[in-house]
């Protein structure tokens, strides 16, 4: 795989106008509050993927600005900026949650991956236990979304892609995660009385694919070189 651009920073991909005069655009919220943004965040990706396929791969949405890694494996993570808006939403709509050799891939937008490394122990973000074996990551999802906005969730799998019965979920609001907790807290889903509790730094060991763009926002990490 090539090299990776050093440059942009995390402020060219939140707040740096697009090259094509539609500078007003730098400010639009989407329909949930959540900023909108022409960059994301990819994680869980399958090891081993040169620069050029991951390049095809997201291509296919739009124009790329830029492509460089954001975590080292085996945690392997990459951030895109695109051209536009639209292609940055399509990216994550198509490719978040979607099965890529074997790996259940996240998709989050730049704006939700700087809210979720700023609130990890706020409250907003909830480890789930004891959940039901036959429960897959959409189903964890789904269930969760009733209570507010989900910026990340993930069911933890073996190695061999099996459920290890735990996860977490990651609310844009306190007042969301405390509603969820309160009301999924020893409920029965499937055959398990499922149980939540807020998450606590230790908790990261427990979790692949959570290190959140460690090499780029690590300021004791140079980024600039570094190849998939």
């Amino acid at each position: 795989g090539g090299h990776f651009r050093d440059e942009p920073t995390r402020q060219n991909l939140l707040s740096e106008p697009m090259a094509s005069g539609a500078g007003d655009l730098g400010q639009q919220v989407g329909d949930k509050g959540v900023p909108q943004c022409r960059g994301i965040f990819v994680c869980d990706l399958p090891p081993g993927l040169a620069e050029l396929e991951l390049r095809q791969l997201f291509s296919q949405y739009g124009d790329i600005v830029a492509l460089q890694q954001a975590d080292a494996a085996p945690d392997e993570a990459i951030m895109i900026e695109y051209a536009t808006f639209e292609a940055a939403q399509e990216a994550v709509e198509t490719i978040h949650l979607a099965n890529l050799r074997g790996k259940t891939v996240r998709c989050l937008p730049i704006s939700a991956l700087e809210v979720i490394r700023g609130t990890m122990v706020s409250g907003q973000r909830l480890i789930i236990e004891n959940i039901d074996p036959a429960i897959e990551v959409h189903g964890l999802w789904d269930v969760c979304s009733l209570f507010g906005q989900v910026l990340d969730c993930k069911l933890q799998l073996t190695e061999d892609g099996k459920s290890c019965g735990f996860g977490f979920v990651h609310y844009s609001s306190n007042e969301e995660a405390a509603l969820a907790s309160s009301t999924l807290h020893k409920m029965q889903i499937g055959e398990c009385e499922i149980r939540l509790r807020p998450f606590q730094w230790d908790d990261s060991a427990l979790f692949t694919g959570t290190l959140y763009a460690r090499v780029v926002y690590n300021p004791y990490m140079d980024a600039a070189g570094v190849s998939l």
